[in-house]
């Protein structure tokens, strides 16, 4: 088979395990809903896990993958396959040993947490117990990381299937057919985690020894190409990965500022919901920018200035109406996919309120990555990284300072929000600056036109939905109510991107193969 026609059957293969852990992401969620509703043992659960899940994405899929995949490529295109086995034998030998010193701290930590109180927290044994999760997870990430380099996607796709196959089938295990109290059910779902984990890497490590590869372990941690990933990493880690970060702080403020106890309870499933529609946002660039701008050549330059704009006009038709919609239609979202017996209306009030304000920053969330890309592409990993460094520490203050008022745990969202929000702005406006010859005057216009047709969709939903004076168009039923919405603002959007010309509007009615066509001409 030729490398295009691979490359596209890998792609809709990907897309295809994309959906699947997406649909079983929702019946997760679900579960955790009907058997656990919003209660401070769910919040402790969700404290436990996001610490690993933190680690996964700054050293596993986020900053590390990153860095050491070009790196990894270029030593196998330089030196050879013994050569980039023998890097990926040191970078694998480091990243176990980093994980292996903080996992040993954070459990001798939380033991003697466990041993100064006379009634431990759940969440402290939940933690203790979901800790090694943190080496399995980052290790499948890694790992994953290689098999992409070797041009092998279902693995590493797949992973996150496993997890919540797993994990449903405890959830549902445990308080069916077991009928395990809510304690004794928990401690069930994190084992099952843990068995997870093991699942995904062992399935990792067998793809790779099928394919051929062969891991050198080293501990030659001096090499210049495990340096060369150290450096690469650095910067990445804080300018990638901010809005990890400030999710974390959501969670942890809430659950020692919020006084019911079920302020990370609900700030995941508002989380959750939020994130639903950036898993299907639009393509990216086909190709990576180039590493080095200043010594390439003026086609290649122009070549990379269109991808960075086609990115940003792609990321944003999605993701803005994906906002204003999740904003309109959370209320029947949350009841359809959440509300229980243990789920109650007032768990549903207060999901949608986080939920619709975390909205107010999707739009930011899904184009900082394009930007931060943009600015390591040039080699400037400074600017990006001291914008992160100081959202980080503004999102906490306005974390803080939100948390204390009426909103609770919406007040972290709105929080999250506005500086995600900041975040985004200011990367543009010093990005601005530094692409010289960049279009941004065709950004705004399709900024513009994306705001009208973003318009006109909420003003169809608002109507359809039941919120204008004429009362509600559509048959009652969140079900019903929900796909009216959705069928009804997809289409009016749609029609109004065409009306406006929109190349990213043809992209969807299948007019054109994708956006870099049309900003080339």
């Amino acid at each position: 088979m030729s490398r295009p026609h691979r490359f596209v059957g890998s792609a809709k293969l990907i897309a295809a395990l994309t959906l699947a852990s997406r649909v079983l992401g929702v019946v997760r969620e679900n579960a955790y809903a009907q058997f656990f509703g919003a209660s401070p043992l769910l919040s402790a659960f969700r404290i436990a896990f996001q610490i690993p899940n933190l680690a996964r994405r700054l050293f596993g899929e986020g900053a590390l993958t990153a860095s050491f995949i070009p790196v990894f490529a270029q030593a196998r295109a330089d030196d050879g396959d013994v050569a980039a086995r023998r890097l990926a034998g040191g970078v694998f030998t480091l990243l176990t040993a980093a994980l292996l010193a903080l996992l040993a701290f954070g459990e001798g930590v939380l033991l003697v947490i466990w041993a100064w109180q006379p009634e431990p927290h759940p969440a402290v044994s939940l933690t203790i117990l979901l800790l090694p999760y943190m080496l399995l997870i980052c290790l499948t990430a890694f790992f994953g990381g290689i098999l992409n380099a070797e041009h092998r996607f279902a693995a590493p796709a797949i992973a996150p299937t496993i997890l919540n196959v797993v994990l449903i089938s405890a959830v549902w295990g445990g308080g069916k057919l077991l009928d395990l109290d809510t304690h004794a059910h928990m401690r069930l779902v994190a084992w099952a985690a843990l068995f997870a984990g093991v699942l995904q890497l062992g399935l990792q490590w067998v793809w790779l020894r099928s394919c051929g590869f062969r891991l050198a372990v080293n501990f030659d941690w001096r090499s210049p190409g495990v340096r060369r990933i150290m450096l690469l990493m650095a910067p990445m880690l804080i300018g990638m990965s901010a809005l990890q970060i400030n999710t974390f702080f959501d969670s942890m403020i809430a659950f020692f500022c919020v006084p019911d106890g079920r302020g990370p309870a609900i700030l995941g499933y508002s989380q959750y919901a939020s994130n639903l529609p950036l898993g299907f946002s639009a393509r990216r660039s086909r190709r990576p920018f180039s590493r080095c701008w200043p010594g390439t050549t003026r086609r290649r330059i122009t070549s990379d200035l269109r991808s960075v704009e086609a990115g940003l006009r792609t990321s944003l038709f999605v993701s803005v109406p994906a906002g204003v919609g999740l904003i309109l239609v959370a209320q029947p979202l949350v009841r359809l996919l959440f509300e229980s017996e243990l789920f109650t209306a007032s768990d549903t009030d207060r999901v949608v309120l986080a939920l619709r304000l975390y909205c107010l920053g999707i739009w930011s969330y899904a184009v900082q990555q394009m930007l931060v890309r943009a600015f390591h592409s040039m080699q400037n990993s400074r600017t990006p990284v001291r914008i992160a460094g100081t959202m980080v520490a503004v999102n906490f203050v306005l974390n803080l300072v939100l948390v204390h008022t009426r909103l609770w745990e919406a007040g972290v969202a709105l929080a999250t929000a506005t500086t995600a929000t900041a975040q985004a702005l200011i990367l543009a406006y010093k990005l601005h600056g530094q692409l010289i010859g960049m279009r941004w005057r065709r950004v705004a216009q399709s900024m513009i036109k994306c705001a009208i047709a973003t318009g006109l969709m909420g003003v169809a939903v608002w109507i359809v939905g039941g919120h204008s004076p004429v009362g509600a168009v559509l048959p009652q039923g969140d079900l019903k109510e929900l796909l009216g919405c959705v069928v009804v603002g997809a289409g009016v959007y749609l029609a109004a991107t065409w009306a406006l010309r929109m190349e990213e509007g043809a992209i969807i009615l299948g007019r054109r193969k994708s956006l870099e066509e049309a900003v080339a001409d």
